[in-house]
């Protein structure tokens, strides 16, 4: 089979491009096997999509909704979450979105016997566990007797995958979930992704990232995500600067905010640039970049001379 080269670096925990990637029904199934541990008659062989992605009812949930949900023969249902903004109370969230696909599984008429497990998955770019002794990038959590710490049911159970905490070793020495967080974490070099080309559905995988911006539609959506968050980074700065300076005089308070939005204003024009020169190096023109990110184009020459 013949492999494709990267045209240049693009995220993969960039939610668009998760979303083209777990479409494939065969690497969503490898990649459920491997991080749930599942194999023999456990083993995941098929399963449904199911369109649950929940709309955002306020403008600091367009950062975090569901991605992709899907339940298996067996009934469990298991959804699966990207998320590259740090966000303080992740695993309430978690929760309540398990709470949502929890309840919304049982049917009129059934009884709460009738009801399957859910399991959510959460990729994550940043760490939710800062404590020492969690350095495993992959945690799971379930619904645990406190005496003997033992699972008293197999209803819930959450998995946060922090890419982070992701540290290397040889590709041979890899379990194959380790292969899935090195895939993720953007840290493989371009021998040891050679490497991993060899398997078929990582190989399949890399394939697909390396050819992803090449498609127009892709590379729109891919790009309105990234402004998306760019944006929203902005605003929880933002608000974190506004709640450590609440108190202070006025006269104070309103210089030192002309000086942040200064700052804000510099570190957009940074992000724009490097998204800009990402998209030009996958073979898009500077001008049509320009356009699809909704640019002025009082702006272009400047922003086009700083590529230089």
């Amino acid at each position: 089979m013949t492999r494709l080269r990267a045209a240049g670096h693009i995220s993969t925990t960039n939610d668009a491009f998760a979303k083209k990637l777990f479409s494939h029904k065969d690497i969503l199934i490898d990649f459920l096997n491997a991080i749930l541990q599942r194999e023999s008659d456990n083993l995941i062989t098929d399963l449904t999509y199911t369109d649950t992605e929940q709309h955002a009812e306020y403008s600091y949930e367009k950062i975090s909704r569901l991605d992709i949900c899907c339940t298996l023969v067996s009934g469990e249902k298991i959804d699966i979450e990207v998320q590259v903004a740090n966000e303080p109370s992740w695993i309430g969230r978690s929760l309540f979105y398990w709470a949502k696909l929890y309840t919304g599984s049982l049917l009129k008429g059934e009884t709460y016997d009738e009801l399957k497990p859910v399991i959510c998955i959460n990729l994550l770019k940043f760490n939710i566990f800062e404590n020492d002794s969690k350095q495993n990038p992959h945690c799971t959590a379930k619904i645990c007797n406190m005496d003997d710490r033992e699972p008293i049911t197999p209803l819930l159970e959450l998995h946060f995958l922090e890419l982070q905490k992701f540290k290397k070793k040889k590709i041979s020495e890899m379990s194959r979930a380790e292969k899935w967080l090195a895939y993720f974490s953007g840290k493989l070099t371009r021998g040891e992704e050679d490497a991993m080309q060899r398997d078929l559905i990582l190989g399949k995988a890399i394939d697909i990232r390396n050819s992803f911006m090449k498609d127009p539609e892709n590379y729109a959506a891919y790009l309105n995500r990234e402004m998306e968050i760019l944006d929203y980074k902005s605003m929880m700065k933002h608000k974190l600067e506004e709640g450590e300076k609440k108190g202070l005089e006025k006269g104070r308070a309103e210089g030192r905010e002309e000086g942040r939005e200064e700052g804000r204003e510099e570190g957009r024009e940074e992000a724009t640039i490097k998204i800009l020169r990402n998209l030009i190096t996958n073979g898009h023109k500077a001008d049509d970049a320009l356009r699809q990110m909704g640019i002025p184009e009082s702006q272009w020459e400047s922003l086009k001379a700083k590529l230089k």
